[in-house]
């Protein structure tokens, strides 16, 4: 680290995912402290800290969902001349739109489960009944643009959908695909592009939900995944292709659904993995015999070489 130069971590902001990014952050500084000098930000609101300077401090972006996760706060870096860790702005406006990113990875042959968007703001701008015809069976709903298992639900009748649409209140983009209980949840790391390896998570509910991911009671962590290794082979190819294509920089989860068939399915990229004590990521860099501490230290590599390139 250079004589005057900080690592600033950006957590928290005003989002869905406020709770998990404060975990995320503080994580983070824990396990940093101490190897480099470094200063933790929990930002209130959706803005910049104006007391930051580009020539002295390398941003550590850990904001999850709005805000950090769509673009905004990476146009306001670039916006300051800041050096930060993570994807670009095009790139997190991209991956934090599921059904975009699965349509740009499908056009690619990577494997996808059907799915079609809707608006809801009380009421749906298009026929639930034709979704529930169109894709058939259960089907499964999250907001299009939100992570962390936030207000996601199965639903098997059509007319229960609009009734727990309305509970939750979220006047967002819904995404809706087929409910596949049969499936199991995989999820692989990257690394500066590279798969570091791949998680199976083994939880007792429907589906993976904000309990499964962050509670210690959670799901239950199988890594690596006891899958074999022609299908990790192909799980890492096809994670390794969606952070190239979706022009990920530095780090990424890209996360899918396995059926019993030993068939996958791409179901999202996140562009700021998750790194609280219970995330799956830094399992995947125990996993991979890089440990949690030097997977940072990796991670901040190339955002040092980018900061000594711009303000030698």
């Amino acid at each position: 680290m250079r004589e005057n130069c900080e690592v600033v971590i950006l957590c928290g902001a005003n989002s869905p995912e406020r709770s998990v990014s404060l975990r995320s952050g503080r994580n983070v500084a824990a396990l940093l402290k101490g190897i480099m000098p470094l200063r933790l930000i929990e930002l209130q609101e959706n803005i910049m800290p104006t007391d930051l300077d580009p020539r002295r401090s390398i941003i550590f972006p850990l904001v999850h969902g709005d805000f950090g996760e769509d673009g905004k706060l990476q146009k306001m870096l670039d916006g300051g001349n800041f050096v930060y860790i993570g994807s670009g702005n095009e790139s997190m406006e991209l991956t934090i739109d599921k059904a975009r990113t699965k349509n740009l990875l499908a056009s690619f042959a990577i494997p996808t489960l059907p799915h079609r968007t809707f608006r809801w703001n009380g009421t749906c701008d298009v026929s639930l009944e034709k979704i529930f015809n169109d894709i058939g069976g259960g089907l499964f709903f999250k907001p299009n643009c939100g992570g962390s298992s936030i207000d996601c639900f199965r639903c098997d009748e059509v007319g229960r959908c609009a009734s727990t649409l309305e509970k939750i209140g979220r006047r967002v983009e819904w995404i809706v695909e087929p409910f596949c209980g049969e499936c199991v949840d995989i999820t692989v790391a990257l690394l500066h592009g590279k798969a570091l390896a791949a998680m199976m998570l083994r939880h007792s509910g429907d589906f993976l939900d904000f309990n499964g991911k962050y509670s210690a009671d959670g799901a239950k962590h199988l890594c690596p995944a006891p899958i074999g290794d022609a299908l990790t082979e192909q799980l890492f190819s096809c994670a390794e292709r969606a952070f190239l294509l979706c022009g990920c920089r530095d780090w990424a989860r890209v996360d899918f659904l396995l059926d019993g068939s030993g068939d996958f399915f791409f179901l999202e990229v996140n562009g700021v993995p998750g790194f609280t004590e219970t995330s799956f990521f830094p399992d995947c860099a125990i996993a991979s015999d890089l440990g949690a501490v030097e997977c940072l230290k990796s991670l901040l590599e190339p955002a040092l070489r980018r900061h000594r390139s711009l303000y030698r």
